[in-house]
């Protein structure tokens, strides 16, 4: 510990009265010892912030400095910093702006000036706000009303004990060297901060705690401090454990006796740099997650212009995203009434301060897209909403998927109303013959007795066609038929469903052709295949005249086989033909000989040639007939 003798300490107490005597006189006169004494002193400073950019033009204050100046906001910010807070017309000779402008790094000072026919004291704090390229953009000015101090040194009768008290109850660490870097004298909370004892401090230089290698050496130090009498900068201070911290140090310049001693506050910058740091790696993260977000996100001012807007831009509407900054939808050339409602929408957050949720839909290259708009608002200090951040998800999947789930609904809806009653009919038609057979049977006639047998016989045929087809439907829909697909001989499978269906051929003298095709071999489940055949020769036989003849096709088409059962009966109109196979039109009639039908075949027919990887067509001509035409994969 540097010791001094009382006459050695009463020189020095002297030297600090005239010091303090000199800045009273000068208004502005440089005193660092005190004025870094002032200035880590508690409770007595009333903290003022304000924003310049680098033309010493205001473009933020905080509260505390609009109330100070006794001025609104709007005849504050864009004036000069000079002229708004002291009335000048010229920046202030004290000023260290272009200073920091310059080195990138924060400065303070100290400015007295006339307020209310008083003098009044400022320290001042510098510090630059950096853009991604590392320039200046901005400054932030603390400004700390230091008068109290002055006014408070007046009263105090023991100055020795003044000085100690502000030296010890200042929240920072603090320590007096010379210009050889020896310690002459600290504060208490310095060795704690550093995990030393009182006495191991004292045996320590500053080499040992500063290691001028990550530091500013001593002798620049002094060299920087040749024109004014403070520096500051930041360092790592070394722990006893060897662990560096982080500081931000204040040096003033104390000459005394013909002596350069060093008063040096430390402020320890652990908390702000990891704060820093977890701030620089969320911002990372956020903007990392915003530009790469599929949702579009875009921030509004009052006036509807954009100020932000994401890449996910140029992914849903085809425009870069520079394009969007300070421009409103009506001048990108949105359509006129989607920009009545975007603004319509803003307008009402604006006004109640209120998230909002609400969908449109907008045409974007010839394609309907629709979006769940979000808008979040976002408040100044005051509480009042300031900007609008808009968040539209686009739900076009989902939008299409509903209606498409929807119109399956109506279409099951309706079908199976069409079941129901042509399940109903045959039973309408069975019932009054089974009660006459039942009352009158026994005076019944044979001839009377075989034509009612074959209604019922026909009934019940036509009853038990509906059912299988709608249960291999509704097996095919749940998945129960499970799809196996195999090589096949088409020729082969072919006729032996001929051989089914001979019977009734020749009951209306129909003549069956097939032409003598290469037996091709197509990959499909058996079963489907079998399905599909059965009813297009079932309606072939149907809808063909007495004495008709239907033809069969079997070729080659690269890597598919097609097969063509064509008839020449009695046809099929272009409307009614757009009914055919689809589950909500049903569509059926009588055979030429009053056979009817289920309305289920051909749906089965075009759902299981599907699911095999084929297609099915139909051509037909009212009177000419109808040609049904389907493909399925080739074996290999």
């Amino acid at each position: 510990m540097y010791k001094e003798s009382s006459e050695h300490l009463l020189l020095r107490i002297k030297e600090l009265e005239d010091e303090l005597k000199a800045v009273k006189q000068s208004f502005g006169a440089k005193s660092g010892l005190v004025k870094h004494l002032l200035r880590n002193a508690k409770g007595q400073t009333q903290e003022y912030l304000s924003v310049i950019d680098t033309d010493f033009t205001v473009v933020e204050l905080n509260q505390n400095r609009l109330k100070q100046l006794t001025k609104k906001r709007n005849e504050i910010i864009g004036t000069k910093c000079y002229k708004a807070f002291y009335d000048l017309d010229k920046e202030c000779k004290e000023c260290t702006v272009k200073e920091v402008i310059s080195s990138r790094k924060a400065s303070r000072f100290l400015k007295s000036y006339d307020f209310d026919n008083a003098i009044k004291f400022e320290e001042k704090t510098v510090s630059p706000i950096l853009n991604e390229e590392g320039v200046v953009e901005r400054l932030v000015i603390e400004s700390k009303d230091i008068s109290g101090y002055y006014q408070l040194v007046d009263k105090v009768g023991q100055r020795e004990e003044f000085f100690k008290n502000i030296f010890e109850s200042a929240g920072d660490a603090f320590l007096i060297h010379d210009s050889n870097g020896n310690i002459l004298d600290f504060g208490s909370k310095l060795p704690v901060l550093l995990g030393y004892s009182q006495e191991e401090f004292k045996k320590l230089s500053l080499i040992d705690i500063d290691d001028p290698r990550y530091s500013m050496k001593i002798d620049s130090r002094q060299e920087q401090m040749k024109d004014k009498d403070h520096l500051l900068f930041e360092t790592e201070l070394i722990r006893k454990s060897g662990v560096r911290i982080p500081v931000e140090v204040s040096a003033t310049l104390i000459p005394l006796q013909g002596e350069k001693l060093f008063f040096v506050s430390l402020r320890n910058l652990e908390k702000r740099k990891k704060v820093e740091e977890d701030l620089k790696i969320s911002e990372k993260r956020f903007r990392t997650l915003v530009e790469n977000a599929p949702d579009l996100i875009m921030r509004f001012d009052k006036n509807y212009k954009h100020l932000f807007v994401n890449s996910a831009t140029k992914t849903l509407l085809n425009i870069e995203p520079e394009e969007f900054i300070g421009k409103t939808h009506e001048e990108l050339g949105f359509p006129e009434h989607m920009c009545k409602f975007w603004e319509k929408e803003m307008k009402k957050v604006f006004l109640s301060s209120k998230l909002k949720v609400v969908e449109f839909s907008i045409q974007i290259d010839g394609e309907d897209k629709y979006f769940d708009w979000q808008l979040i608002p976002e408040f100044d200090e005051e509480g009042q909403t300031e900007t609008i951040l808009a968040v539209a998800r686009d739900i076009t999947a989902r939008k299409l998927n509903e209606k498409a789930l929807e119109d399956a609904v109506k279409t099951k809806d309706k079908f199976f109303s069409i079941i129901a009653h042509d399940l109903k009919n045959p039973f309408n038609a069975m019932l009054p013959i089974i009660h006459i057979l039942k009352e009158n049977h026994v005076d019944m006639q044979r001839e009377q007795l075989s034509e009612m047998i074959e209604l019922i016989d026909s009934s019940v045929k036509q009853e038990y066609n509906l059912l299988k087809n709608l249960l291999e439907w509704s097996r095919a829909q749940t998945g129960a038929i499970k799809l196996k697909p195999e090589s096949i001989e088409l020729r082969q499978l072919l006729n032996s469903n001929l051989l089914l269906h001979r019977p009734l051929a020749e009951s209306k003298n129909i003549s069956i052709e097939v032409n003598d095709a290469v037996d091709y071999n197509v990959l499909s489940d058996k079963y489907m295949l079998e399905t599909v055949i059965r009813n297009l020769l079932s309606n072939a036989l149907k809808f063909t005249e007495t004495n008709g003849n239907i033809k069969i096709h079997i070729t080659e088409d690269k890597n598919q086989v097609l097969c063509s059962v064509q008839d020449n009966g009695i046809g099929i109109s272009p409307e009614n033909q757009q009914k055919l196979f689809r589950i909500d039109t049903n569509y059926t009639r009588l055979g030429t000989k009053d056979e009817s039908g289920t309305g289920l075949g051909l749906i089965l027919c075009k759902e299981f040639v599907e699911k095999n990887g084929g297609s099915i067509t139909v051509q037909s001509e009212v009177a000419v007939g109808s040609t049904f035409t389907f493909s399925l994969p080739k074996a290999p």
